[in-house]
């Protein structure tokens, strides 16, 4: 079996129903994942990190946070009070940003990039103050008091920090089980790739380069090889071929000649015997 790919179940019916119309043999299998995701930050009191990397824009965001909780915020009007004094009309570059990606709005590039980079400083923003709030204990409606003054903060650094061996430096781990849907098709099929349709080569043009990749070796075997007998060597050689002219492509599939021969078997096109292969027709 060729894997076309693996998808969250709503894609997974989207690729398997385009395959099934044009028709390919095609195979669903529903797998656990996990997903995991590293990082790391240097975690401690303002002074003692200020010490290690420049803080000049967390200082800023710590000085918008303590506005926002004299102002009053509360859970439900934190994010608000606080992006607008980090963004001053946050909420209306947002509005433009997801005009803009959704096709209903026009911006030059230089507007785009300034709004996208708007949009990321509020998230880096509200993560930066959420972490404070929870590593120093912060309760909406009771006083700020001296907890601002050196607070405990967070802020991630890479793989290529100078010293990872930092004693503030606190590594983290996520891992999320996820449900996926793996989607494989009987080799022989990849031959109908002309038969998908083209919306499915708009959505999913990576996939169908790769099983149209397949097809053209299939259908590369059915139209050079000699009917009779050869060995599975020879078979490999051919299941290597390359084509094209000011544009050329190179597909090689000899390591998994075998696997191409069993499919045509199962579909009748030849017959194996230990080492040899018999073409039919």
């Amino acid at each position: 079996m060729f894997k076309v790919g693996e998808y969250y179940e709503e894609d997974a019916k989207i690729v398997a129903g385009y395959l099934k119309d044009a028709g390919f043999k095609v195979d669903i299998r529903g797998m656990v994942l996990a997903m995991t995701d590293y990082s790391a930050s240097l975690q401690g009191k303002l002074s003692l990190v200020k010490e290690k990397t420049e803080i000049h824009k967390r200082e800023e965001y710590l000085s918008a946070l303590k506005n926002a909780l004299e102002k009053g915020a509360d859970a439900e009007t934190f994010e608000d009070l606080f992006l607008e004094e980090v963004v001053p009309g946050w909420k209306e570059n947002l509005a433009k940003f997801r005009l803009i990606n959704e096709g209903e709005a026009k911006g030059d590039e230089e507007s785009q990039d300034s709004l996208a980079k708007s949009w990321a400083e509020c998230i880096v923003a509200v993560d930066f103050a959420q972490k404070v709030i929870d590593l120093n204990e912060i309760e909406f409606g009771s006083p700020v008091g001296d907890h601002l003054d050196d607070p405990l903060i967070s802020i991630p650094v890479g793989t290529d920090y100078p010293d990872m061996d930092d004693p503030l430096i606190v590594n983290r781990m996520d891992v999320d089980l996820v449900k996926k849907y793996e989607i494989t098709i009987d080799e022989f099929s990849a031959s109908f790739f002309d038969e998908i349709d083209d919306e499915f080569k708009d959505e999913f043009g990576d996939e169908f380069l790769r099983i149209r990749s397949l097809g053209l070796i299939m259908r590369h075997l059915m139209d050079v090889a000699e009917k009779g007998k050869m060995d599975i060597e020879d078979f490999a050689e051919l299941c290597d071929i390359e084509f094209g002219e000011r544009w050329r492509m190179s597909i090689d599939g000899s390591e998994v000649a075998e696997e191409i021969a069993r499919s045509l078997e199962k579909n009748g096109m030849l017959k194996m015997k230990g080492n040899s292969i018999k073409w039919k027709g």
